[in-house]
């Protein structure tokens, strides 16, 4: 382990996008950086349009330029080596301290440098990378899976955003786990009324309508088509969208024609609890049928808890296990308009949302970015106390093993 001095502890960030910014690992940077950490994020920017170099918020931001698109599939790891070879090259001239591997395909490339500087390594796991991938085939996949069982039982911390899949990653033998959720602090969702008021009249919401609101990446997976068909026919209900992706169009062209539907276009992330305070209900879409469903844990569910909203989700993962648990909306069986049209008429009842806001006080005592930055500071803390000689990475003595997740309660 690499000795550490006075001057601040130095984490190197990696991380496959360009980092514009990616709001977890943005959170994560700002929460080291107020506890004393100096922070570079190591970043990926395929289109080559984001500065090469700047400061932001105290966190240093370095980005390597080698031109790709997003899904590319199996070819993609051609790119991604690339990528690998100059990051390396990048870190080997720095003075770190510790590691910080975003998802699985910065993991190898952290293990390497933690080997090269002797320091430890942390690993972000913000999904189960093999089965988020899609046009590959299927021994990468087991490939993947395999190479990953073999670090996570050797990397000096494994953080990762629920309880569910921290579970899974521990009956694969990874033992110094933690839950470090994207939690939201209810402060940050206690909008002023008087910037609510001007949104409201920019965007024509009157104080009769039901107003639910779907801000997100728009991909195909995440069922649009049956939440416009669902409030199409009810003029009592106003839907806000946001964000762009393969879907962004037929929302658009919903908000051409009816006039129930604000499509938002690329939501600021600072925007989203502005609208989510607008909003009645929080939508959430995902394919139950992708295998990472089992382990959702999205921003919606936190944004809404933290602002007293109700959800609307499929039961799967950690949205169906909390909503369940704490009673925050609505369960529907599958996707259908039919579904979605019957928990929008139940939600419209004021004493059913306020039963909603009575749950989601009651969680937001356990799920708040408050705690999620407590719990990173205190790992940080266990694995840059130990001091020593230059020795396996792995090697942390009195290290927490088989523990460190999250409460239920």
């Amino acid at each position: 382990m690499a000795e550490l001095t006075s001057k601040p502890c130095h984490v190197l960030m990696l991380l496959s996008n360009a980092f514009d910014p990616d709001p977890r690992v943005y959170r994560e940077a700002k929460a080291l950086v107020a506890a004393g950490y100096r922070v570079t994020i190591l970043c990926w920017d395929r289109e080559r349009t984001r500065p090469m170099r700047e400061m932001r918020d105290g966190i240093a931001v370095e980005r390597i330029y080698v031109r790709s698109t997003h899904g590319r599939g199996a070819p993609q790891v051609l790119f991604l080596a690339l990528f690998w070879v100059r990051a390396l090259f990048r870190a080997l001239r720095m003075t770190i301290h510790v590691i910080h591997a975003h998802d699985f395909d910065t993991l190898p490339l952290g293990f390497l440098i933690a080997r090269c500087k002797c320091v430890p390594i942390v690993y972000d796991a913000h999904e189960s990378y093999g089965d988020m991938l899609e046009n590959v085939p299927a021994w990468m996949k087991r490939l993947i899976f395999a190479a990953e069982n073999v670090f996570i039982s050797r990397v000096d911390a494994l953080i990762t955003v629920g309880e569910i899949l921290e579970g899974f990653f521990r009956s694969r033998g990874a033992q110094k786990t933690f839950v470090v959720g994207n939690w939201k602090d209810p402060e940050e969702f206690a909008v002023d009324e008087d910037l609510l008021a001007l949104e409201r009249g920019r965007l024509g919401i009157d104080d009769g309508r039901l107003v639910i609101s779907f801000i997100a990446n728009l991909g195909l997976e995440r069922q649009i088509g049956p939440l416009i068909e669902a409030v199409k026919d009810m003029p009592e209900v106003l839907l806000i969208v946001g964000g762009k992706g393969p879907a962004a169009p037929l929302v658009r062209e919903a908000s051409e024609k009816l006039d129930n539907i604000r499509y938002l276009g690329f939501v600021d992330p600072a925007r989203i609890p502005v609208y989510t305070a607008l909003s009645h209900v929080v939508y959430y879409g995902f394919d139950p049928q992708n295998a990472n469903s089992r382990f959702s844990a999205p921003n919606k569910l936190f944004e809404a808890i933290a602002c007293g909203r109700a959800l609307i989700s499929v039961d799967f993962g950690e949205i169906g296990r909390l909503i369940k648990r704490y009673q925050l909306g609505c369960i529907l069986p599958q996707y259908t308009p039919e579904a979605i049209r019957d928990a929008l008429k139940a939600l419209s009842v004021p004493e059913v949302r306020q039963k909603v806001l009575q749950g989601a006080q009651k969680a937001s005592q356990t799920y708040t970015w408050r705690e999620a930055s407590r719990r990173l500071v205190t790992v940080y803390g266990r694995i840059t106390s130990c001091r020593g000689s230059c020795g396996s990475p792995w090697d942390w003595p009195g290290s927490r093993k088989g523990g460190g997740g999250g409460t239920d309660e």
